[in-house]
């Protein structure tokens, strides 16, 4: 989400309202949806190379790199943020490996080799379906759920549809939240919300976020430019989980709040979990 292109934008609605084009208006809202908050690289990369424990496997039309638990553990479903693609995470996936939790990496349409073109629907609905397949993919290791960036959105929609609630996360760590993908255009290019204002739909967290109190850790930088520390302490206010941690470092920013004083005060959250 670092690149909110307005030219690029401008030029998207001009074009889908020329006279006899084919573009609906919204297939010209996706289009756009696509153009500013997606920077996924397509390129597959082979998950042997950033760890011999993982291994790739394909859920329908995507593409997942899986670690298996060690006994007792519990596994991180770990969404990832818009950009790069998971071997752009070559640093984190281990970090879940060598504490002896699984991990289910997810590689978004459009990401990473995955089929299929982004957008808010699909990338939540196999969201949902890979969160409903967890047991067969890792058999009974509880799941705590952990978005960065754009995964956190998607991360809160899977623990408040039906397949969170029939069989609800052990817990959900959210890395540098947005409120919602309306109020981060509001926050950094205010000259496009008009062409988003309608968009309700856009992972609006401020609202979904009330509707579960599975624990909650919110990793978020002081000085994160990409998403301001405040949508993330909106978040944990409005969040009625009676098992809340806000974790902040004042010099961090949108990627550098993985820092070791961080991820030992989540180490120290997530043990006491199970």
């Amino acid at each position: 989400m670092k690149k909110f292109v307005f030219a690029v934008a401008l030029a998207i609605i001009a074009i889908t309202s020329l006279p006899g084009a084919p573009a609906t208006a919204q297939s010209a809202q996706t289009l756009l949806e696509r153009q500013v908050f997606y920077q996924f690289n397509p390129k597959w990369a082979h998950p042997k190379r950033v760890d011999e424990r993982l291994r790739q496997v394909k859920f329908q039309d995507i593409i997942l790199w899986v670690g298996d638990p060690r006994p007792g553990k519990p596994t991180i479903l770990y969404l990832p943020g818009s950009g790069g693609n998971l071997a752009l995470r070559r640093n984190k996936l281990p970090w879940f490996l060598n504490r002896g939790y699984g991990v289910v990496a997810m590689s978004y349409p459009g990401m990473g080799g995955s089929k299929g073109l982004p957008s808010r629907q699909s990338i939540q609905q196999k969201a949902n379906q890979l969160y409903q397949a967890m047991p067969k993919l890792i058999g009974n290791s509880p799941t705590i759920i952990w978005g960065e960036s754009l995964g956190t959105g998607v991360a809160l929609e899977i623990a408040t549809h039906a397949v969170g609630r029939k069989r609800p996360p052990l817990g959900i760590i959210l890395q540098a939240p947005y409120t919602s993908l309306v109020d981060l255009v509001a926050y950094k290019k205010p000259a496009m919300l008009p062409l988003f204002k309608s968009r309700t739909d856009l992972w609006p967290s401020k609202r979904t976020i009330t509707k579960t109190r599975v624990p909650l850790l919110i990793l978020h930088g002081g000085s994160d430019e990409t998403i301001p520390i405040s949508m993330g302490r909106t978040l944990f206010k409005l969040s009625p989980s009676p098992n809340k941690v806000f974790i902040t470092h004042p010099d961090a920013g949108h990627t550098t709040i993985w820092r070791r004083d961080a991820l030992l005060k989540v180490l120290d959250w997530v043990e006491a979990l199970y």
